[in-house]
């Protein structure tokens, strides 16, 4: 992705599955990941320098933390490396810790300031350089894969909390949206729910088994976060493609739902294949959205 005139344009794209015995699935430190990363690069028709790579927001501590106004970034960072201390399960010296200015929202005070804390264990982030260090590739940002959908999607309005289900082979990610702010953010494995308090909720037999626990999913977010706002439901993933899934999903939320696209004024250069864009940007989406952070 390159940015220019205010205009994001898709440069190339490629998608490269991971071996079938795999079943879409593989530890980031797995060769299996890197041979297959290797082969993707391989395939573009741009030469690739330094790239953008995602820690999942199911391996960081995320928090809003409020603090004085007025405060420079130096103060701030000194003052979430003493906050941390109380919210993160490892010593602050194991962790990998960033931190944004967050819009106005709930904090209308103006002498106050909430600031969005993420956190993780440094090695999640080590692992990810050494893989992009293997591909010769230098990692110019580590984000959180929730923010990078937020940065393709972008806002819908104050009066609308945004849904976006990350589908993989193995389950899905949710991740809520409402201006400006990462609400909610939880994994959710496919088919896997015994003895789960959610599995006492009436289930048609008409419903696919993912219809199912999608369903779920956005129950679970709404009682966990008493949400009243509208909601809109956008697709990403593998599986955002399968046929008549945004029409199950819809009618067994009662939500509006389709596929995530790009955002108004976007572009692909003349290398990529026409259509393509379209039918593949749900499956490269966080891709899209991490791109963005660099280009």
């Amino acid at each position: 992705m390159r940015r220019q005139r205010r205009r994001w344009h898709l440069q190339a794209c490629v998608v490269q599955p991971l071996p079938e015995h795999t079943g879409g699935y593989c530890d980031a430190n797995s060769t299996v990941v890197l041979d297959t990363l290797k082969m993707a690069l391989a395939s573009l028709s741009v030469k690739a320098r330094e790239a953008a790579v995602a820690v999942a927001s199911a391996d960081a501590i995320i928090r809003t933390i409020e603090l004085d106004g007025g405060l420079s970034e130096q103060e701030i960072e000194n003052r979430l490396a003493i906050e941390a201390g109380q919210h993160l399960p490892f010593p602050v010296s194991d962790a990998s810790m960033d931190f944004c200015r967050l819009p106005g929202g709930n904090n209308t005070r103006a002498s106050r300031l909430d600031v969005l804390l993420v956190a993780c264990r440094r090695e999640e982030v080590e692992r990810r350089v050494a893989l992009l260090r293997s591909c010769d590739i230098r990692t110019a940002v580590v984000d959180l894969d929730a923010l990078a959908f937020y940065r393709l999607i972008g806002d819908e309005g104050p009066d609308v909390t945004e849904v976006i289900l990350d589908l993989g082979a193995g389950g899905f990610r949710l991740h809520a949206f409402a201006q400006g702010r990462l609400l909610y953010s939880r994994s959710h494995q496919a088919g896997i729910r015994a003895g789960a308090p959610s599995s006492q909720i009436a289930e048609p037999e008409s419903e696919p088994r993912l219809v199912q626990e999608i369903r779920r999913a956005i129950q679970l977010f709404l009682i966990s976060t008493a949400c009243e706002h509208e909601i809109t439901i956008k697709l990403a993933g593998g599986a955002a493609a399968n046929p008549g899934l945004a029409a199950g999903i819809s009618a067994a939320c009662g939500r509006p739902v389709s596929a995530v696209q790009t955002l108004p004024g976007n572009s692909s250069h003349a290398r990529v294949a026409p259509g393509r864009r379209h039918t593949s940007l749900p499956q490269l989406a966080l891709a899209c959205g991490l791109a963005m952070a660099v280009g």
